[in-house]
């Protein structure tokens, strides 16, 4: 505890923050804002020697630790991602439109200021030690091994039947699958053996991700969490196919695509369920400020999430490209940008918000976005 209260002093003393009690965690405490960003140029060699003097005095084990330099340096304030030259980009920011209507009448003007408790509460988080906190929750058991055998091009169905079996919801999703009117059987698929056949290992792939990360992206508590937590997996699901029929367009991992669409938003699930638990009433602020901020973070923790997950390098990559990056965003950075926010866009034309014809959705001089979008409204025909 003290080796705790002794970091959180020297990081917070720097950028003159005050803790609520000499006894309070690290953790538990106002974060230094913004990464630094409120100090001079010379905020970064200032960090850098409180880093080497934490380490002599042997308190820099856990600032030491990879995520928590990720979240104090790597990530700044929110930058302005960038697609390289000639991308697909919709004529405005998505978010602005999409950020209203997910929150709905949750979404109020606030008086100025008045976030600051809830982006400083974001930031204890964003800042937290992931291996031993309430806030995130645990991969399935199953998901990491039956993943590890369907990257092996090799493996038995036999192998792949073990592995589902010992998971009863997977199981039952997958016979449901078989039977829906996708695959559309002559006679009704019962047993596991010929489900896994029909399905083939990317339909199983996508299955697999799909149902282990759907109770994690729905997790449903608080006011604001059980409105919005349906909208955006409904989201994430629409954002991981169009990731995938782009990746596939463009000669990129089909599957690490589609994974990078799932668990872009479990960050967001977890911020919106961490607002809900200190919120007095539930009221969001809809500022572009905050906005920015908000979602921001919300990238941070969906990054961090799936680095404690052990997620593949290309899927962690394209995580933090929608955080911070060098250039112009290219290859699976940038499919996982534009789908989210074509999937974005499919919703809002859904919900009447926007027209599926504006200009500004700058679709008409682009086939391969135009084939994309098309191809989500044929999922939710089908689906309906």
């Amino acid at each position: 505890m003290l080796q705790a209260c002794m970091q959180g002093w020297v990081y917070a003393n720097i950028a003159g923050i005050h803790f609520r009690s000499a006894t309070d965690h690290v953790a538990d405490c106002p974060a230094v804002p913004d990464a630094f960003s409120s100090l001079p140029s010379a905020g970064g060699r200032v960090l850098s020697f409180v880093r080497r003097l934490l380490t002599r005095l042997g308190l820099g084990s856990a600032y030491a630790d990879a995520d928590s330099l990720q979240a104090v340096t790597v990530f700044s304030a929110p930058e302005d991602i960038v697609a390289e030259e000639g991308a697909w980009q919709a004529g405005f920011d998505v978010d602005s439109r999409f950020y209203p209507w997910l929150l709905g009448e949750y979404g109020k003007q606030i008086q100025h200021g008045a976030e600051k408790p809830l982006l400083i509460a974001l930031d204890r988080l964003v800042r937290a030690d992931f291996s031993n906190t309430r806030h995130i929750p645990r991969v399935p058991s199953v998901l990491p091994q039956l993943l590890k055998s369907l990257r092996n091009e090799n493996v038995s169905v036999d192998e792949l039947a073990s592995h589902i079996a010992r998971d009863v919801t997977l199981l039952a999703e997958v016979i449901s699958e078989v039977n829906s009117s996708y695959y559309s059987p002559a006679d009704k698929i019962s047993n596991l053996d010929n489900a896994i056949r029909l399905l083939g290992i990317n339909g199983l792939r996508m299955l697999v991700a799909r149902t282990a990360f759907r109770p994690l992206i729905q997790l449903q508590s608080g006011r604001i969490t059980c409105v919005v937590a349906p909208l955006i997996w409904e989201q994430s699901e629409k954002c991981a196919q169009a990731c995938r029929l782009l990746a596939q367009e463009r000669g990129l991992d089909g599957f690490h695509a589609f994974l990078a669409g799932l668990v872009q938003n479990i960050g967001l699930i977890i911020a919106f369920r961490s607002l809900d638990q200190i919120m007095v009433a539930p009221v969001m602020p809809l500022a572009t400020e905050f906005r920015l901020r908000f979602l921001h973070m919300a990238h941070i923790l969906s990054y961090r999430i799936a680095k404690e997950w052990d997620f593949p390098d290309a899927v962690m990559q394209a995580l933090k490209d929608q955080v911070s990056h060098d250039g112009p965003l290219q290859d699976l950075g940038l499919v996982l940008k534009q789908a989210s926010d074509i999937s974005k866009i499919r919703l809002l034309v859904n919900a009447g918000v926007i027209n599926a014809d504006d200009d500004d959705l700058c679709l008409a001089t682009d086939a391969e976005m135009q084939r994309c979008f098309i191809a989500l409204h044929l999922q939710d025909k089908d689906e309906s």
